[in-house]
């Protein structure tokens, strides 16, 4: 017997005999399952900058947490947080005392948490006599909500006294940041 004469000719109709049954809705259901994960997963590392943008999901966010134990905290970009002045005078009542005046200003279109403040005194050498961070409980007077943090497009004046002993600085740098970033 040939080759020729082995091979059997199948009619058009008759294919459907041979083709096993597609069950595609398996993985349809897993397809949707790992979309639904893909979400989830993005909303956990996204939540922050979401409850920013927006402000609608910080609740539907803070609840979520509340399963994952983890919490929704305010942004820290400090790109769009800055200092717009700053100034350190004698105090004319109190020897070794100085009072530091500051301006911070939120540009960012959404509350932001408020940063520390590093400030550091040189003298005329420009050379470090002493440095000191200021937490947000340290600087904010009392009527700020720490929690609510520094509101859109909103500025804060600062004022504080710090006693200087004899260190009599000439210059000093003030810088904000956010711990741990």
């Amino acid at each position: 017997m040939t080759l020729a004469e082995q091979v059997v000719i199948v009619k058009d109709g008759d294919i459907s005999e041979y083709q096993p049954k597609r069950r595609s809705w398996p993985w349809a259901v897993a397809a949707l399952l790992l979309a639904l994960l893909f979400l989830a997963q993005s909303a956990y590392f996204f939540r922050v900058e979401l409850a920013a943008r927006l402000p609608g999901l910080k609740p539907v966010l803070a609840g979520y947490c509340r399963i994952l134990k983890c919490t929704v905290p305010l942004p820290q970009k400090t790109d769009l947080i800055g200092i717009e002045s700053s100034e350190i005078e004698a105090d004319p009542k109190h020897e070794n005392q100085i009072n530091l005046n500051a301006l911070l200003r939120n540009r960012a279109p959404f509350a932001q948490a408020f940063p520390s403040l590093e400030l550091t005194l040189n003298d005329s050498q420009d050379k470090l006599l002493a440095r000191r961070v200021f937490s947000p409980a340290d600087y904010l007077p009392p009527q700020e909500n720490v929690a609510a943090g520094i509101l859109p497009n909103h500025e804060l004046n600062l004022r504080l006294h710090l006693y200087t002993d004899d260190l009599r600085p000439v210059g000093y740098r003030l810088v904000l940041f956010y711990p741990g970033t």
